[in-house]
Formats: C-alpha cells, sequence, structure tokens
C-alpha cells in the first residue's frame, strides 16, 4: 500500500498534482464544489490526455479506478480513506486533515 496526502482545498479550491503510482506520472485534479470535490486523473499517452476519471465525485472507501480496465493504465485500487477510520463525511476543511489516498497494487 502507499499513501499520499490530499491538498488543502480551503484556501484554493481547485489544484492539480502530479502522483507517481507504479513508476507512472499521473495527473489529479481536485476541485471543489460547495459540498462535494469532484475528481479527474489522467496520465500522458503518446502526447495525448488519457483519463481514468473525469469530473467524478469522491466517495469514501470506493475504488476510484475499478472501472479502469486497460491494465497498461493502472492496476490495483485506489481510495480516499479516512486516516482515523471514523464515519464522518467529507468536507472542505477536513479533506487535507482527516482523509488520505491509499494505492493498493494488485
Amino acid at each position: 500500500m502507499t499513501t499520499f496526502q490530499l491538498p488543502d482545498l480551503t484556501t484554493t479550491p481547485r489544484v492539480r498534482l502530479g502522483y507517481i503510482i507504479n513508476n507512472k506520472q499521473y495527473t489529479f485534479s481536485f476541485q471543489w464544489l460547495e459540498n462535494f470535490c469532484l475528481l479527474s486523473v489522467y496520465i500522458i499517452k503518446d502526447n495525448k490526455k488519457v483519463y481514468l476519471i473525469k469530473g467524478r465525485a469522491i466517495t469514501v472507501n470506493t475504488d476510484l479506478i475499478a472501472r479502469v480496465k486497460d491494465p497498461s493504465l493502472i492496476t490495483g485500487s485506489l481510495m480516499i480513506k479516512n486516516k482515523y477510520n471514523a464515519d464522518v463525511e467529507i468536507t472542505q476543511n477536513n479533506f487535507h486533515t482527516d482523509f488520505e489516498m491509499e494505492y493498493y497494487d494488485e
């Protein structure tokens, strides 16, 4: 398992970050909209953006990449989890403090 820190969306509600997963660079775009966070994830392949996720509302404890069926793009599971195993909703204030992104290799 690899753990990734999530961005602080309180001061900048739209953030683009690069994360390395299995030696590949993925771009994650987080956008806070009133009561939830939208996530897009893409990789540059043959000089084009190939989206794994595009404009998906983040849900806790759900495999974000379960629908990606192309093993050349990514394998495994990617989840947003509460660091303290608390059953709380994601808010703009607690997104970066109480939650983290976890990648589980196949």
